[in-house]
C-alpha cells in the first residue's frame, strides 16, 4: 500500500474520530419547553418545586430534565425530556392528570391506624359473639381469634387501583376487664400498584380509609352498648 494511500486513510479516520462528534454536537441546541398542567397542580423540575399550573424549563444540549406533576386526588405524572438530537421536543407540553381512583374511594379519618375504644354493656361471651357477627359483615376471613385473651385479627383485604394497592385489616383486643372494654384498630396501608399483599416492605401507613370500612368501628361502638 502506498504512503499516499496510508496518509489518506489516516486523515479520514482522524476526521471521523475528532470532527464528527463536534459536528453532531453543533446540531443540538438548548431547548425551552413550556409545561402546562391542571389548575392547582404542583410542578417539580429535577425534584425541585418551581411553580403551579405552568412553568418553562430549559433542556441543555445532550441533557435530560425530569418533570413531575402532583395534585391531591390525581395520579402523579412524571416525564423525562431528553435533548440529544434523537428525541423530538415540542416548544410546549400539556401534562394531563388522571383522577386517582384510590383517592376517590377513600376518606381521611382519625379511625385509620389508631386504637379506638369500644365500650360494651354486654358480658364477655355475648360481646365476643356480637363482635364476631359485626366483623364478618365487613371481612370475609378472620385470621386469628382467641376469646381467652380477647384478641382477634382479620386477614388483609386487598384492593388494587391504578395508582396504588391498598390493604386493610381490623385488630380487636381487650382494653380493660372491669369495666369490660375493647380496642379496635383499622390498619390501612398503601403500596405502589401491582404489589403483592404479602410484600410487607412495600407498604406504609395510609392516613386514608377505604369507604367500604368506614362504618365498622362506629357500628361496633353503637351495637355493643345497646
Amino acid at each position: 500500500m502506498s504512503k499516499h494511500l496510508l496518509a489518506l486513510l489516516f486523515f479520514c479516520t482522524a476526521s471521523i474520530v475528532f470532527f464528527y462528534p463536534n459536528t453532531l454536537y453543533a446540531k443540538v441546541r438548548p431547548k425551552k419547553i413550556t409545561i402546562n398542567t391542571e389548575n392547582d397542580a404542583k410542578i417539580f423540575v429535577d425534584g425541585k418545586l418551581v411553580n403551579n399550573t405552568s412553568t418553562e424549563i430549559k433542556v441543555g444540549a445532550y441533557a435530560q430534565v425530569n418533570v413531575r406533576v402532583e395534585k391531591a386526588g390525581y395520579i402523579t405524572q412524571e416525564r423525562n425530556y431528553i435533548n440529544d438530537g434523537k428525541h423530538t421536543l415540542a416548544s410546549t407540553d400539556y401534562i394531563k392528570l388522571e383522577k386517582d381512583d384510590a383517592y376517590e374511594n377513600s376518606m381521611v379519618t382519625n379511625l385509620a391506624n389508631q386504637d379506638i375504644d369500644v365500650r360494651t354493656s354486654h358480658n364477655e361471651d355475648d360481646s365476643w359473639k356480637l363482635i364476631n357477627r359485626i366483623i364478618t359483615g365487613y371481612f370475609d376471613v378472620i385470621a386469628v381469634t382467641d376469646k381467652a385473651t380477647g384478641y382477634m385479627c382479620t386477614a388483609w383485604v386487598v384492593k388494587s387501583f391504578k395508582a396504588a394497592t391498598i390493604r386493610t385489616r381490623l385488630i380487636i383486643k381487650t382494653g380493660n376487664t372491669d369495666p369490660l372494654t375493647y380496642k379496635a384498630k383499622l390498619v390501612s396501608e398503601i403500596a405502589p400498584p401491582g404489589v403483592a399483599a404479602s410484600s410487607d416492605e412495600s407498604f406504609r401507613n395510609w392516613d386514608r380509609l377505604l369507604r367500604t370500612f368506614e362504618n365498622v368501628v362506629p357500628e361496633l361502638q353503637s351495637r355493643l352498648t345497646k
